[in-house]
């Protein structure tokens, strides 16, 4: 007699972490609306995305509406509207600036609720955020670094590099040489301490991934294409 009942398949570390992601609202369109037609076949991949929906629900419970103060609205005022003299951006460039800057602070978001292993508040800590995604959209890391412990936590997810190649994370700030802050995992997440010399250099750099030869690039020196690259911002 043969066994017809389908058996259970662990999904993919890349899949649960873009579930997490279809949950939260910022994958891009196109990666939605693809994510969503495989849920109707993947029975897998619909339970993990059960399993964050529950895993974010109590947040939403919890969540009390807060009137910001005055002084919010006055700089998201001077921030949003164009001062005298100044061209009014286009509807949609305004658009894709508020995307961007809600898709970063919600994947900032979902690291650090993935980190905790558990629902909750991010705590009181000062953080940065960068959110790097590759031209081809085939890439994408988010960094978050805290102030707090001096460390950098990071999610890869995307397309791996290829065979006998990896990603390394460089640190920019200005002019200055990039310095290298370690090779990245292929896919799922990681902390990387940041050395005490290092971590005066860490507001508004820029992060940037490299395709470098297995192990990292020799000498600390980047050699490979700039994969992708983002400016840290205080959340």
């Amino acid at each position: 007699m043969t066994d017809d009942t389908p058996h259970s398949v662990d999904p993919d570390p890349r899949d649960i972490a873009t579930a997490g992601e279809y949950v939260v609202g910022t994958l891009p369109l196109a990666e939605r609306e693809a994510f969503r037609l495989r849920l109707l076949t993947e029975p897998a991949l619909a339970r993990e995305v059960l399993r964050w929906e529950t895993h974010f629900d109590p947040m939403a419970e919890e969540v009390r509406p807060v009137s910001p103060p005055a002084h919010v609205w006055e700089r998201i005022e001077r921030r949003s509207l164009p001062q005298a003299g100044e061209a009014r951006p286009s509807a949609a460039l305004r658009l894709w600036q508020w995307l961007a800057l809600g898709s970063a602070c919600a994947s900032a978001l979902l690291l650090v609720l993935l980190w905790a292993g558990q629902p909750g508040e991010p705590p009181d800590r000062r953080l940065w955020v960068s959110d790097m995604v590759s031209a081809d959209s085939s890439v994408r890391l988010t960094a978050l670094y805290d102030e707090t412990d001096g460390e950098m936590r990071v999610s890869v997810a995307g397309q791996p590099p290829a065979a006998g190649r990896d990603f390394e994370l460089w640190l920019i700030q200005g002019d200055a040489a990039p310095i290298s802050l370690g090779v990245m995992p292929h896919a799922g997440h990681a902390a990387m301490p940041i050395p005490e010399e290092l971590r005066m250099l860490v507001a508004n750099a820029t992060l940037a991934i490299t395709d470098e030869p297995a192990g990292g690039a020799p000498g600390g020196v980047a050699t490979g294409p700039v994969v992708a690259q983002a400016t840290l911002r205080r959340i």
